[in-house]
């Protein structure tokens, strides 16, 4: 199964969740009018791949009564669904509420994270959170108290899958200086310990590490046939790979910087 394939699952689950909260039955006449049949309408929603064009999808979004930020976005993942590099633009997750990378996470066993100013989300402790919201000028206050809420249910999210994923994670040392008080700390202290979990960082006196000047993620899946996909987020687009060579050298750079780093135990603030 392909990242693709993954991606066509994600976009299936959104209009399964949009037709039955528009109380359309399968078997509605107009949506097999729009679709062709019945079969399709499930095939889409299974995340098969289906030849419904581009035109059929935004009037499918049409006859749900999806917001035309969200048909807009939906329309514009439509047209990514089989490419093995694509990129969400960060302005259409916050329009449309559809993020790619969050449906990944969900069912990701292994993550590889690497962060050079910021603690990973799945990290982060509640004041952390709302301290990063409240300090980003581009975040309306009035959406603080969901963020925060939405951070902490992905959170949990993770922290209660069977098995726990494996999590290595990788960070600067500007990471554990840039505004991490020491309820934060002692929280990457305590996620340091458990089994399933590992967290070094690279330390200002050993001089800045090659290739790790650009935070990025590595994920993984249960079944070897899935590609692992490379997640990188830059202030305007989140940006994903999945050709084996890409994911292998981001693999190798994060493999040598783990070689130098050194742990959480080490650190004195």
């Amino acid at each position: 199964m392909s990242t693709a394939m993954v991606l066509r699952r994600q976009v299936g689950r959104q209009f399964e969740n949009w037709r039955e909260a528009a109380g359309i039955r399968l078997t509605d006449r107009e949506l097999v009018a729009i679709t062709g049949s019945t079969r399709t309408v499930k095939r889409l929603e299974q995340g098969a791949r289906v030849r419904l064009t581009f035109p059929v999808i935004g009037e499918l979004c049409d006859y749900y009564g999806v917001p035309a930020q969200e048909k807009y976005e939906m329309q514009r993942i439509w047209r990514l669904v089989d490419e093995a590099t694509w990129a969400q633009p960060s302005h259409a997750v916050v329009a449309s509420g559809f993020d790619a990378y969050v449906g990944f996470e969900r069912i990701a066993t292994r993550f590889d994270l690497y962060s050079t100013v910021w603690v990973p989300g799945q990290f982060q402790d509640e004041n952390y959170i709302r301290r990063i919201f409240k300090e980003d000028p581009f975040t309306d206050d009035s959406r603080i108290p969901d963020l925060v809420e939405q951070r902490l249910h992905r959170q949990e999210g993770i922290r209660r899958r069977e098995p726990a994923p494996t999590m290595r994670v990788l960070l600067s040392e500007a990471v554990l200086r840039y505004g991490c008080d020491e309820g934060q700390i002692e929280r990457l202290m305590e996620e340091d310990s458990k089994p399933h979990i590992t967290i070094k960082y690279m330390a200002f006196e050993d001089g800045p590490p090659p290739k790790l000047d650009v935070p990025f993620n590595v994920l993984s899946f249960s079944d070897s046939a899935d590609p692992s996909i490379v997640y990188l987020e830059s202030p305007y687009e989140r940006r994903f790979y999945e050709k084996r060579e890409v994911v292998n050298h981001y693999l190798q750079i994060i493999d040598l910087g783990c070689q130098r780093a050194r742990s959480m135990r080490e650190f004195k603030p």
